[in-house]
């Protein structure tokens, strides 16, 4: 009587730790699932990040002829 009252006793102290581990697993395989398109999750975001640097560098040298069509002795109004 006195070992099934040791086992509740560890199982319920280790609780936590097995709901983290579940909870880890659930959102790996979460994380790895596939879109309508067959990129992963990450795969998306890496794309968006791509996208954003690329929409960056266009800008950049948008401002930058910008810049250099505006007369050296007068500045914008920024």
């Amino acid at each position: 009587m006195q070992d099934d009252i040791d086992w509740v006793r560890v199982l319920l102290s280790w609780w936590p730790f097995i709901v983290m581990i579940i909870a880890w697993i659930v959102v790996m395989r979460v994380s790895r699932q596939r879109t309508a398109s067959g990129a992963t999750m990450i795969e998306l975001y890496e794309q968006q990040i791509a996208e954003t640097r690329r929409t960056n560098a266009t800008l950049e040298r948008i401002a930058g002829a910008l810049e250099a069509q505006t007369p050296l002795g007068v500045r914008s109004h920024r």
